[in-house]
């Protein structure tokens, strides 16, 4: 269950904690106890800021053993990559030839 008691009042975008995210990482490359408080409580990556509960849990769901695989649960979670069209491009003559 979440403890809305422990989450602070005021609220970020996805933009914003995807800053923070990135700040908290940078950060805890040149600091060793804060990245081991970051792998151990991903919520400290918002600083004095909430979020909305939803993003709050997922961000807390975060397990990683080490910076890069916190990084990639990270990525995969809170930034979302639409398809790069130049790429699909190149994907549309293997796939027509895969499906003959």
């Amino acid at each position: 269950m979440l403890d809305t008691q422990s989450i602070p009042f005021s609220v970020v975008s996805e933009k914003d904690l995807r800053r923070q995210i990135d700040r908290s990482v940078s950060r805890a490359l040149t600091d060793a106890d804060y990245a081991r408080l970051l792998l151990t409580d991903p919520t400290v990556a918002l600083e004095d800021h909430g979020c909305p509960p939803q993003q709050y849990r997922t961000l807390r769901s975060i397990r990683a053993t080490d910076l890069v695989d916190f990084a990639r649960q990270a990525q995969a979670l809170f930034w979302i990559v639409e398809p790069n069209p130049i790429h699909m491009e190149a994907q549309l003559p293997r796939a027509a030839a895969a499906a003959l």
